[in-house]
């Protein structure tokens, strides 16, 4: 059988496009797989199965018009499409998208949110609308990692096709000896007592880094916090300027494969805040998970299928950084408590997030 994989594609700095390359060559087993980031000029209607990869970034447009119009498999990773649409609609379309999707009553609100789109980043607002009814009623089958995914696909839609829930799946760790780890932790400048905190991927308004950042100050343990990936906007970065300004601070760029598991491998906890959420699966945490550290999530939906000894939860909302304070303080006091959440965390994502038993579920569905 022949597939059509449709996605943004390395090079491309995406961490979907990771997903699908890794994806495309697990499904070469049982499927003649061409995978492409722009379909333009090709008859995806010959293809005897379509999976397309739609996320709420604008990498994503050729795999959303291709789905549109030639149906096929939809994988969600993102199960909110707002700010996708945000940057490709003009406003009277936008109008019309919120109006399909909610009905005509909403179109006076959909006018203020476009007024206001500048701020839909981190505005709550914005999220409570996913606009997935177009790409989930012309999908023959979808895809999601998690159970929020699933609710938010089966709401955009009376006539939603069938959702399957597929975890999203990660390799197991490379070993690092101690030695090597020592190594990482002193180029970080991160002496052996000290709280290695860890910040992996784009860093946008939703990661919450300013509780992050806010947390880690009022620590009494001795910290340091390692703040790895580009930012959204210069503008964004510039606004937290004075928390980062701080020799306790260390930033690094997109990582590669290999230096993300470095990192993974030196640091003592990670902290994987979002909110609002849109329905994502966080492929680094997964990692962070698989490396056997203890990651601190928003507790959310989105994590529901985590048992409370697997992963470390903070509420969204007023006490998110008092909740992220108190939590890192404990962690700090306790490498026996980090060491036995790190453990429980990677036996979940082994037994049920394996590559292997992933890709099984995705012949299936395919």
């Amino acid at each position: 059988m022949k597939l059509a994989l449709v996605s943004p594609l390395p090079p491309a700095a995406s961490g979907v496009a990771e997903f699908s390359a890794r994806l495309a060559e697990g499904l070469a087993r049982f499927f003649e797989v061409e995978a492409m980031d722009d379909p333009a000029g090709v008859n995806l209607g010959a293809f005897d199965r379509r999976l397309y990869q739609i996320g709420n970034n604008p990498l994503h447009g050729p795999a959303y018009d291709a789905a549109l119009a030639t149906p096929g498999v939809v994988e969600l990773h993102d199960a909110v499409l707002q700010h996708f649409l945000l940057g490709r609609l003009d406003e009277a379309d936008y109008l019309d998208e919120m109006a399909f999707n909610s009905g005509e009553w909403l179109r006076d609100r959909a006018r203020v949110l476009w007024s206001r789109r500048g701020a839909s980043a981190g505005d709550v607002e914005f999220f409570r609308y996913p606009l997935l009814r177009r790409i989930v009623e012309s999908a023959e089958k979808v895809i999601v990692h998690n159970p929020a995914a699933a609710r938010l696909a089966r709401e955009a839609s009376p006539h939603a096709p069938e959702i399957v829930e597929i975890p999203h799946f990660v390799d197991p760790a490379p070993e690092f000896s101690a030695e090597q780890i020592e190594a990482v932790r002193a180029e970080l400048g991160a002496k052996r007592e000290e709280l290695l905190i860890g910040c992996f991927g784009y860093q946008r308004p939703t990661k919450r880094l300013q509780s992050v950042l806010a947390a880690a100050r009022r620590l009494t343990a001795p910290w340091k916090l390692l703040i790895a990936g580009s930012f959204v906007s210069s503008d964004y970065e510039a606004s937290l300027a004075p928390l980062l300004d701080s020799p306790r601070v260390v930033r690094r760029g997109r990582l590669s494969d290999g230096e993300l598991a470095e990192y993974a491998a030196a640091v003592d906890v990670c902290v994987n805040l979002r909110w609002p959420t849109a329905g994502e699966s966080s492929g680094i945490a997964m990692r962070l998970l698989a490396a056997g550290k203890p990651v601190i999530v928003t507790d959310t939906e989105e994590w529901s299928a985590f048992g409370d000894n697997e992963v470390v939860r903070v509420d969204a909302g007023p006490a998110e950084a008092d909740m992220l304070a108190g939590q890192l303080e404990l962690l700090a006091s306790n490498p026996a408590l980090r060491r036995a959440i790190g453990d429980a965390g990677r036996c979940h994502v082994t037994e049920r997030h394996a590559f292997e038993q992933v890709l099984e579920s995705y012949r299936r569905a395919l």
